[in-house]
């Protein structure tokens, strides 16, 4: 169990979850996606798995405990989640800072206007997980950015009828990584 900022009060603890089970829901979620398929080649990798283990292993997630937390007021926190470290989010959307809170980015025009956000603002998925570290009193995403976007500029007048979880771990490092650097 994680001692989650109070900023987050609304996640539950549902238990521990392994990396490999993380890492196979994240799969299942992205790698029969088309425009995955064209991202991860078109960095010179041959398979989603070998792009995504790449992508997160700056933070050696087999060696990290990890738990689960149901989010039972997701409108309400997504917003105060930190967007993922990586290299392109870096350049593009956090003036050069490693990572933004998300409503502090939502009228980016990237966000915007990004099409797979705007396709999950109209049908959202009915479960989704995502995935973060927990560092320094804040949740900052590790994967699940355009999921987290949707969510964090929801329009409230819609009711949003899906069950979100987060996987979580402690990085109590003194700085998170950038993720997602090493192309071939």
């Amino acid at each position: 169990m994680l001692n989650i900022p109070k900023q987050y009060g609304s996640l539950k603890l549902v238990g521990p979850i392994s990396w490999e089970n993380i890492f196979k829901k994240w799969k299942e979620l992205e790698a029969r996606q088309k425009s995955w398929k064209e991202h991860w080649e078109s960095r010179g990798f041959s398979s989603w798995d070998e792009w995504r283990e790449d992508y997160v292993n700056p933070l050696k997630p087999n060696d990290l405990p990890w738990f689960l937390y149901q989010i039972t007021n997701t409108l309400g926190v997504l917003p105060y989640f930190y967007g993922v470290p990586s290299k392109t989010w870096v350049e593009k959307a956090y003036d050069g800072q490693k990572t933004r809170q998300l409503k502090d980015i939502l009228n980016l025009t990237m966000v915007k206007e990004h099409p797979k956000i705007i396709d999950m603002r109209k049908k959202f998925p009915k479960k989704t997980m995502l995935t973060g570290i927990v560092y320094q009193n804040k949740i900052v995403l590790v994967e699940g950015m355009h999921r987290s976007c949707a969510l964090a500029g929801w329009d409230l007048k819609i009711p949003l009828k899906s069950e979100v979880t987060i996987a979580l771990t402690l990085w109590g490092k003194t700085e998170i990584p950038i993720l997602g650097g090493n192309y071939k």
